[in-house]
């Protein structure tokens, strides 16, 4: 029986000794990366969440933010961007305001990794809130009639409209103008449609973007189109 033992140890020893001091160098290798420690950088997505329907994110800085991470090489070969990507939750946020948060506080990293820095720390946040105006329209002319026509009256129908647009700026809005009219072309009473102009603070008309304008003409031969 120690015979056959020993032939068992002794055959094609070679090889055997090449297996077991691979085996040792691959256990090493491993071993090792995972001991390893290393540093990486990645850039961070900034996501907003629970945002009210009538709240609109103006203004967002930065959108991502810039991170260096310490910890077992394997560990960090893993990490992606979107997996670590900070959430911002607004549902106590109900009205227009403006909002400033530290990035460190809503980072979720793996155990065993370490934060090294942020860039930038700070998130700044501009959030609006959505209201509706009813204002009356004002019918805007450029050139002149030709004389002695006169403009004796001017209607818009209807002569008020509802606009949408955030609440902080509708408050300086007071009248909604029409495009214009060209006075040079008009000969006598008519009834036209006009649009109406949407300037920077006004996101949106309600119901409609354009009115009636009845124009009454008075002079020789200013009959009605």
């Amino acid at each position: 029986m120690p015979e056959k033992l020993k032939k068992l140890f002794l055959n094609n020893w070679g090889l055997k000794v090449s297996a077991l001091l691979l085996a040792i160098v691959v256990w090493a290798m491993i071993s090792g990366r995972e001991k390893t420690y290393a540093e990486r950088t990645l850039k961070v997505p900034i996501e907003i969440t629970n945002l009210s329907p009538n709240l609109e994110v103006v203004s967002l800085q930065p959108e991502d933010v810039r991170l260096s991470l310490q910890g077992a090489a394997n560990l960090l070969s893993t990490l992606r961007p979107e997996n670590l990507a900070i959430k911002i939750d607004l549902k106590n946020i109900s009205g227009s305001s403006r909002l400033n948060y530290f990035a460190e506080d809503y980072l979720e990293v793996p155990q065993g990794i370490r934060i090294v820095s942020i860039h930038p720390k700070m998130i700044a946040v501009v959030v609006e809130e959505f209201d509706t105006k009813e204002l009356p329209v004002k019918v805007r002319f450029r050139g002149q009639l030709r004389p002695p026509l006169k403009l004796s009256d001017v209607r818009a129908v209807p002569d008020r409209v509802t606009i949408i647009g955030y609440k902080s700026q509708l408050s300086a809005i007071t009248v909604v103008l029409t495009e214009e009219i060209n006075l040079d072309e008009i000969e006598a009473s008519q009834k036209r449609t006009v649009a109406l102009k949407q300037t920077r603070n006004i996101l949106k008309f309600r119901d409609r973007r354009d009115v009636d304008v009845v124009l009454t003409i008075e002079g020789p031969a200013a009959g009605k189109k």
